[in-house]
């Protein structure tokens, strides 16, 4: 039996009553709402999900895409954004379903052949008293579906708005409430090109490196290049290297890669160091194509057979780090009633999931402080911080 803050409830705890203050308006946006909340990746349905626990707070979120996410670019999952799924309750999900990075090897050219590889170290992935939970791989999309659930198991049963194009954002500093306007459009066919306003208390920017939010507030992503091209890809292959399902650093007189193992057992992810890239050339000039990047890691992994069966997913980019020097819309002492989050204000390598593990915790972050703020309990000083 489940005893909650207010008293005894029978049936699944997961499932929290339907708040009065549910969103009922259908496919349709509410005129108005506390917050806003504009991109449904990791960063955006962070704070969906935690915002959606408050049944006293009005809570949007908004996603350009035509849907959820069926085949995640992430993967890494880090102890310190577990201990967070914890806090959602889906903790156990992920455990369960992942894959477990207990330790890592690191392979270098054998000494008396230098064509070749040899194992040269192995460590443990995490060292101890770190957390009481470990560094797993598992499918940004899998990550996606566990807050989607949150959020309809939530008093509020919010559900993301789909197929909706930021225009434009506007703050009326003078305004008493609501002194946020942002207008949508509809990119969906049997709606395209109707233009819905949304006035909100708060927006947040969780849409992405190339933010239109961000764009809006005039903020900049500034940083530097490593000019290096580098390919990433999962695939489902036949190999006699013996750390397949190991996390295993590779170096060899051919260059770099990273293995990843992945949940399931059968799929592995390799990232492949490609080529160097000229000061002013992107990588998309480079026309790599998943052969080149296949071809690349046999040699790589040599004398080792690498046989790819199949490739579910691949892509090549840019290792840069990127930030902003401010994540709201003021200079001063001013309130801030625009922020962003996530890749919006900070890109990273795509190795060791930096991106993706710093960006929720951006908003699980920003999350509390706004519920505290919209419901009284803080000052709005605190979204300085």
């Amino acid at each position: 039996m489940q005893f909650h803050l207010n008293g005894f409830r029978p049936g699944d705890p997961h499932l929290s009553p339907t708040s009065v203050s549910a969103l009922a308006h259908g496919d349709a946006l509410p005129a108005e709402v506390d917050v806003l909340i504009v991109g449904c990746g990791p960063a955006g349905l962070t704070l969906a999900a935690q915002l959606a626990a408050f049944p006293d707070i009005c809570t949007c979120i908004v996603e350009q895409k035509d849907g959820p996410l069926q085949l995640g670019q992430a993967d890494g999952i880090a102890c310190r954004t577990m201990e967070m799924f914890e806090a959602f309750g889906f903790a156990e999900k992920v455990l369960k379903e992942s894959c477990w990075i207990n330790e890592v090897t690191f392979w270098k050219p054998d000494e008396k052949e230098p064509e070749r590889i040899v194992r040269h170290g192995r460590v443990q992935d995490t060292e101890d008293g770190l957390s009481e939970f470990p560094h797993v791989v598992l499918n940004q999309a899998r990550v996606h579906d566990f807050y989607l659930e949150s959020m309809r198991n939530s008093p509020s049963r919010l559900e993301p708005h789909y197929a909706r194009k930021l225009l434009d954002v506007s703050v009326d500093r003078a305004a008493a409430d609501y002194p946020v306007t942002v207008r949508l459009e509809r990119t969906d066919a049997a709606h395209a090109g109707q233009v819905e306003t949304v006035r909100a208390r708060y927006v947040v920017g969780c849409d992405g490196a190339r933010s239109a939010v961000r764009k809006s507030i005039g903020r900049q992503l500034v940083g530097d290049s490593a000019n290096q091209a580098w390919g990433v890809m999962d695939v489902l292959a036949v190999t006699d290297f013996p750390d397949i399902r190991y996390k295993s650093a590779v170096q060899s007189a051919h260059g770099n890669l990273l293995v990843i193992p992945r949940e399931g057992g059968y799929l592995v992810r390799l990232y492949v160091e490609m080529d160097k890239l000229g000061d002013e050339e992107r990588v998309s000039n480079r026309g790599i194509t998943i052969e080149k990047l296949i071809e690349t890691a046999q040699r790589i992994l040599h004398p080792h057979v690498l046989d790819v069966k199949e490739v579910p997913w691949w892509s090549v980019y840019e290792i840069g780090q990127r930030i902003c020097a401010k994540y709201d819309d003021v200079e001063g002492a001013g309130q801030p009633r625009v922020f962003i989050a996530g890749d919006a204000c900070h890109t990273h390598s795509p190795k060791a999931g930096q991106g993706m593990n710093i960006s929720m915790q951006d908003s699980f972050n920003l999350g509390w402080k706004l519920a505290a703020v919209l419901r009284g309990q803080c000052a709005p000083e605190l979204l300085h911080t």
